[in-house]
């Protein structure tokens, strides 16, 4: 394992993060003097399956994507371009808590007006872009949640492709920045 050296704030620790030995900040508390360059996204995530098999989709739209789901600009236009799937997904908007985001998603973004149960699953953290480059790290914390869903979903305009798809048909690379990985981390595609 290699050590490496993130200077934020002059503070460091030593952790293991995804098979590197990392110097990291010693705290993930932000102010004005003490943010990550490449930025820190807080969002919820949705697996929701049927039959074993996951909901993901494709996004179209973009400024949709931008305006209504918090999808940055330099990405949402990447993210159509690519025809890569997605998982329901959103940013938390300013105060909001993890549990509402994904509730957000639901009847937002999938437009599923039924109640619909949903654990916590997991709460992720992912390091991209390069970990190792303090101007261009980026931090994401994912907070999971599992459901089933036992009624149709109509695909709103905002996607081009909604759908169940079997896991085993899928890999990592299939995916946005960041959705397959959520998928990686809980064990359901390699």
């Amino acid at each position: 394992m290699t050590e490496i050296g993130i200077p934020w704030n002059g503070s460091y620790i030593d952790a293991k993060y995804s098979g590197y030995g990392l110097r990291l900040m010693k705290k993930a508390m932000f102010n004005e003097n003490n943010v990550p360059k490449g930025g820190t996204c807080l969002s919820s995530f949705l697996v929701l399956k049927s039959n074993g098999k996951i909901l993901v989709g494709k996004m179209t739209k973009p400024e949709i994507w931008i305006e209504k789901f918090l999808v940055g600009e330099m990405f949402a236009e990447r993210y159509v371009k690519s025809n890569k799937w997605i998982l329901p997904a959103s940013h938390l908007l300013y105060g909001e808590h993890p549990v509402d985001a994904a509730m957000r998603v639901l009847r937002e973004q999938l437009t599923v007006r039924d109640t619909l149960e949903l654990s916590l699953t997991q709460v992720q953290s992912h390091l991209s872009r390069d970990p190792t480059d303090p101007d261009v790290a980026h931090w994401d914390v994912c907070f999971v949640y599992a459901g089933e869903i036992r009624q149709m979903i109509t695909r709103p305009p905002w996607y081009s492709s909604l759908e169940f798809v079997d896991p085993v048909t899928i890999s990592k690379d299939d995916f946005t920045r960041g959705h397959g990985d959520v998928l990686e981390q809980l064990g359901l595609i390699k």
